[in-house]
C-alpha cells in the first residue's frame, strides 16, 4: 500500500511551507468574496444554474452518485490511514482535525447566516433542502484532500481534485447550494487545510528507501547499506550506498514535491532578481537529465566532475541521478589554501566552457582520491550569460572569504580566474547576489561584502564601481503605487460621494463578454504605438520586438514615472538596432509631442463638430476640490522639472531637440502621416475599449464621448508625476464620465474596469515582455 497510495515513507520530518500560508490566503479571499455575495445571484451563477436545471432528468441520478462519491473518498482516506496502523498516525490526526474543524466552521457559518443546520447526508432522503452557504461536503472534501496531499502519490492526489470538482458541480446541480456556495466551500476547505499544515508542518516528501533501492535495481545497480546524507532539501532525497564492488555511490531521488519547490524558488527569484539564464525544469525527469548533461559537458570541458552511473526514471515513477561518491567533503571551516586554489581552477574551466554552476560555494566540491571534483549541478546552465558567470564568481568568492578571510580569498580567485573576471564580477558583489544560507553563515554579511569589495578593488587596482542592479523590483517601487492607489480611491470617494456597495452591484451585473472584447481591443493599441515609434525614428525596425517593447513599458510604468521609464527603455532598445544616441534619446519625446498634438486636435474637433454635452453642474462632484488637487499635482510636476537638476537636465534638452526634429519630420509627408496616424489609431482603439466597457455595465455613451473621456484623462493624468498615473487616472476618468452624464457609481465602475483592462493587466504582461526582450538581446 505504501508504494501504491502513499508517496513517501512514514515518520518523516515535518516543515512549514510557504505554500501552506498561500493556501490560507487564497482560501480566505475566495470565502470572503463569495460570502459577501451569498444573498444574491450573480449573472455567471444564474447562467450555471440555468445550464444545470436544463439538463435531462436522468442527470440528477449522476449528480447524486457523484455527490455520494465525495463522502466515499473521505472515508477511503481515513481507512487507508487506519490500515497503516502506527505508521500513519500523524495523517490520521490531520484527517480527523480537517473533518471536524471544517464541519464546525460550516455549522457556525450556516447557523449565523440562516439560523439553520447544514444537511450532512442528503442521501438519507431529506426533503425540501434549502440552498445553504457554503456546501458542507465541498468544504470537508477539500480540507481532507489538501491535508492528505503531502502523503499521497500523484494519481491519488489528482483523483482527489477531480472529486472536489465533481462534488462542487453536483452540489449546485442538486440544489444544495449556489455555485458561489461551492466556490466558497472550496475556499474554506483550503484555508482549514492550510492552517493545519502550517500548524503541524508538512512531510518533507522524501522517497521511500526501499523504493529507491528497487529503482536503482532497474538501472542494473545493486546498492546496499543505503542511507540518507546530512544534506537534504525539500522533496529531493540525497542518499549514499555501496555497490557490489565496494565503490560508494551517491543518489539524488526526486520525490513528488521536488519540482514544485525548485520551480517556485526559481520563478520567485526571476521575478525579483535579474538572474537571467536560469534553467527551468518542469518535470523530475528533466531535472535529472539536465544535471547529468551538465556534469558530462563540464567533464568534456576539462573540469573534474563525478562519474554518472544512473540517470532516468526507475521503479514506481521515481527520477534518479546516481554518481560515484569519493567520500570527503571540504567545509568552510577546514578548507586549505591549496584546496581553495584547486577549486578556483575548476571554476575557471567551467566558465571557459560557458557553464555557470548556479550554486557555487566551497560545499559544491568533493574530494575524490585526493583531488577536488565539482558537483551539485542542478541549478547550472549551459551557454550561460555573462551575468550568471559573474554571480558564480561572487558566490564562490564570498564562500571562500568565510573560510580563509577576504584577502586570501581574493588572492586565490585572482590566481584561478584572473583579474579581468574579478573586475567584471565586482559590480555584482552585493547582498542580493547571496543566498539566505550564505548570509546566515557570518554574523555581519554586509561588512564581509564591503571588505571583499575593497579587497578586490585594491588588489586589481580598480576603482569601486556602482553596484549592478540585481533586483528587478524593489519593495518600495511596489508599495508606493499601492499606497497611491488606495489614497486616490479614498479621496475619490470623498469628492464624489460614491457608494462602493452600489459600485459592487454594478460590477456584478456587468456583461463580461463585452468586457472581454474591450480587453482585446485595448491590447491591439500596442500595434499603432509600435508603428508610431517606427515612424518617429525613420529606421527599418522589426515590428514584433517593437510591439513587445510597448507592453514592457507598462511594467516599467508601475515603478517609474511614465516619461522617464519609457525614454530609458526606448533608448536601450533602439541602441541595439544601431539608432544614433541622439535619435534614440529624443524619439520618445518626439512621439509624445505628436501624441499631445493629436489629443489636442481630437478634443478641439469633437467640441466643434460633434454633439457632446457636459453636465458641469453635477451635484455629486466637488469640482473646486478636484481642480485644486489636479492643479497642485501639475504644479509639483512642473516644479520638479524646473528645480531638480537631474530631471531638468534630461527633460528640457530632450524636449528642445524633439521640437527641432518635429519640424524636420514635417518635411517628410510619409513619416508625418505615419506618426500622426499611428497616434490617432491608438487613441481610437483605447476609446473603443472604454466604449465597450460602458456597454458592459449597461450605461452606453456615444463613441465620441468615450473617446473624449480617454483622451482628456490621458492628457491630465500624464501631467502628474505619479508612476503609471495610478489612482489619478481613475479619478480623472470617473470625473469626466460623470460630467458626460453617468451616475457616479457607474462612472467609477467603468473607470476601474477600463484601467484594469488597459493598464494593470498589460503591466503584468509587461514583466514577461521585458524578460523576452532581455533574453533575445533587445535590451
Amino acid at each position: 500500500m505504501s508504494s501504491r497510495y502513499f508517496a513517501n515513507e512514514p515518520h518523516q520530518p515535518r516543515v512549514r511551507r510557504a505554500a501552506d500560508a498561500t493556501s490560507i490566503g487564497i482560501g480566505l479571499v475566495l470565502a470572503l468574496w463569495t460570502a459577501a455575495t451569498a444573498d444574491s445571484v450573480a449573472a455567471v451563477e444564474a447562467a450555471l444554474i440555468d445550464i444545470a436545471t436544463a439538463a435531462p432528468l436522468w442527470l440528477d441520478q449522476v449528480y447524486k452518485v457523484a455527490y455520494f462519491l465525495g463522502i466515499l473518498f473521505i472515508l477511503g482516506l481515513v481507512i487507508a490511514a487506519l490500515a497503516q496502523g502506527k505508521r500513519r498516525l500523524d495523517l490520521l490526526r490531520d484527517l480527523f482535525l480537517a473533518i471536524v474543524v471544517s464541519g464546525a466552521v460550516v455549522l457556525l457559518i450556516v447557523w449565523t447566516i440562516g439560523g439553520t443546520i447544514p444537511v450532512a447526508l442528503p442521501e438519507l432522503g431529506v426533503q425540501d433542502i434549502e440552498p445553504a452557504f457554503p456546501i458542507l461536503r465541498v468544504v470537508m472534501l477539500t480540507a481532507a484532500t489538501v491535508v492528505a496531499s503531502p502523503h499521497l502519490t500523484r494519481p491519488v492526489r489528482r483523483f482527489g481534485w477531480v472529486m472536489i470538482l465533481l462534488v462542487a458541480i453536483s452540489g449546485f446541480g442538486l440544489g444544495i447550494g449556489l455555485p458561489g456556495a461551492a466556490l466558497g466551500g472550496f475556499g474554506i476547505g483550503l484555508a482549514v487545510a492550510g492552517s493545519l499544515l502550517l500548524l503541524f508542518g508538512s512531510p518533507a516528501g522524501y522517497p521511500d528507501l526501499a523504493a529507491v533501492t528497487s529503482a536503482l535495481a532497474d538501472f542494473g545497480l545493486s546498492v546496499r547499506d543505503i542511507e540518507p546524507t546530512r544534506d537534504q532539501s525539500w522533496g529531493v532525497r540525497r542518499l549514499s550506498g555501496l555497490l557490489d564492488d565496494g565503490r560508494r555511490v551517491q543518489v539524488k531521488a526526486y520525490g513528488r514535491d521536488a519540482m514544485e519547490s525548485q520551480l517556485l524558488n526559481r520563478v520567485w527569484r526571476s521575478v525579483w532578481y535579474r538572474d537571467d539564464g536560469q534553467t527551468f525544469s518542469y518535470s523530475r525527469l528533466q531535472a535529472v537529465e539536465h544535471e547529468a548533461l551538465v556534469l558530462l559537458m563540464a567533464r568534456l570541458g576539462g573540469a573534474a566532475t563525478p562519474e554518472v552511473v544512473a540517470v532516468g526514471v526507475g521503479g514506481d515513477d521515481m527520477a534518479l541521478l546516481g554518481t560515484l561518491d569519493g567520500g570527503g567533503d571540504p567545509s568552510e571551516e577546514s578548507v586549505t589554501e591549496d584546496q581553495l586554489g584547486a577549486m578556483w581552477s575548476q571554476v575557471a574551466m567551467l566558465h571557459d566552457s560557458g557553464i555557470a554552476h548556479g550554486a557555487l560555494t566551497v560545499q559544491a566540491f568533493q574530494i575524490v582520491d585526493g583531488d577536488l571534483v565539482v558537483r551539485e549541478m542542478a541549478a547550472a546552465s549551459l551557454s550561460a550569460p555573462e551575468v550568471r558567470i559573474n554571480l558564480d564568481v561572487v558566490s564562490m568568492l564570498y564562500s571562500s572569504a568565510v573560510a580563509v578571510g577576504a584577502d586570501d580569498a581574493v588572492a586565490a580567485a585572482r590566481a584561478g580566474v584572473g583579474d579581468d573576471r574579478l573586475v567584471a564580477a565586482l559590480p555584482f558583489l552585493q547582498l542580493p547576489a547571496l543566498t539566505r544560507a550564505q548570509k546566515k553563515s557570518v554574523v555581519k554579511p554586509k561588512a564581509l561584502v564591503s571588505e571583499l569589495r575593497d579587497a578586490v578593488a585594491e588588489a586589481t587596482d580598480t576603482e569601486l564601481p556602482e553596484p549592478g542592479k540585481l533586483r528587478r523590483v524593489e519593495f518600495k517601487s511596489l508599495i508606493m503605487p499601492a499606497l497611491s492607489l488606495v489614497a486616490a480611491y479614498a479621496l475619490l470617494g470623498m469628492l464624489t460621494g460614491i457608494d462602493y456597495a452600489a459600485v459592487w452591484e454594478v460590477l456584478q451585473g456587468a456583461t463580461w463578454a463585452w468586457i472581454a472584447l474591450a480587453f482585446i481591443v485595448g491590447q491591439t493599441a500596442f500595434f499603432p504605438e509600435a508603428t508610431g515609434m517606427l515612424f518617429a525614428t525613420g529606421y527599418d525596425l522589426p515590428l514584433k520586438p517593437l510591439v513587445i517593447l510597448q507592453v514592457s513599458v507598462k511594467w516599467i510604468g508601475l515603478a517609474v514615472p511614465s516619461a522617464a521609464g519609457r525614454v530609458t527603455m526606448n533608448t536601450l532598445f533602439l541602441r541595439k538596432f544601431g539608432v544614433s544616441p541622439t535619435l534614440a534619446l529624443t524619439q520618445g519625446a518626439l512621439d509624445g509631442l505628436a501624441g499631445f498634438a493629436v489629443e489636442i486636435s481630437i478634443l478641439f474637433t469633437v467640441f466643434l463638430a460633434a454633439d457632446v454635452s457636459l453636465d458641469l453642474d453635477a451635484p455629486d462632484v466637488n469640482w473646486s476640490a478636484i481642480l485644486l488637487i489636479v492643479g497642485l499635482l501639475v504644479v509639483v510636476g512642473v516644479v520638479a522639472v524646473l528645480r531638480i537638476d537631474r530631471i531638468r537636465n534630461v527633460v528640457i534638452p530632450a524636449l528642445k531637440e524633439a521640437w527641432g526634429m518635429l519640424w524636420s519630420i514635417l518635411k517628410d509627408p510619409k513619416r508625418t502621416l505615419g506618426l500622426l496616424g499611428s497616434n490617432v489609431a491608438s487613441r481610437v482603439l483605447i476609446g473603443a475599449s472604454l466604449w465597450f466597457i460602458l456597454h458592459a455595465i449597461g450605461t452606453p455613451l456615444p463613441f465620441v464621448a468615450a473617446l473624449v473621456a480617454t483622451v482628456a484623462t490621458n492628457l491630465l493624468a500624464g501631467l502628474v508625476p505619479i508612476p503609471g498615473g495610478i489612482g489619478v487616472a481613475e479619478a480623472v476618468l470617473t470625473s469626466f464620465l460623470i460630467v458626460l452624464g453617468l451616475p457616479p457609481e457607474e462612472a467609477f465602475a467603468a473607470a476601474v474596469i477600463f484601467r484594469i483592462a488597459t493598464f494593470y493587466i498589460p503591466a503584468g504582461e509587461g514583466f514577461f515582455a521585458m524578460r523576452w526582450l532581455e533574453k533575445n538581446g533587445h535590451l
